[in-house]
């Protein structure tokens, strides 16, 4: 009866071999695998990743080509006002005011309503 274990199996790797695959340092590794950027599965206190999503991560992180945009569109994209249309919005927004104060007494502002300020302050 065959083993079931495969020493050469190849779909599988190690934290060091990714490391290997990818050049990056193996703590790298283990940080992008707590981050779940890379997803393994831990036997014991070791992990396990599959080569196709180490393929997976690294396809996802390939840069993207640049698209050319018009210098019209960009305006549009970054919602750029004109002076004119500036001015307009300026004018039209409202300006709060704040409440009047009471006429009438106003409070000394040493004097409080708590007794014991009266007594600490001398005022009794």
């Amino acid at each position: 009866m065959p083993s079931r274990f495969d020493p050469n199996r190849t779909d599988l790797m190690t934290v060091e071999q990714v490391a290997a695959y990818l050049q990056l340092n193996k703590l790298t590794v283990y940080r992008y695998i707590r981050e779940r950027r890379i997803p393994a599965a831990r036997l014991g206190k070791a992990y396990r990743v599959r080569k196709s999503d180490v393929d997976a991560f690294l396809e996802s992180q390939k840069l993207r080509k640049p698209v050319r945009v018009s210098p019209r569109q960009a305006a549009r994209e970054r919602k750029v006002e004109s002076p004119a249309a500036r001015a307009r919005r300026e004018r039209d927004e409202e300006i709060a005011v704040a409440p009047r104060r009471r006429e009438g007494r106003e409070e000394h502002p040493e004097v409080s309503i708590n007794p014991m300020d009266w007594v600490i302050r001398g005022l009794h």
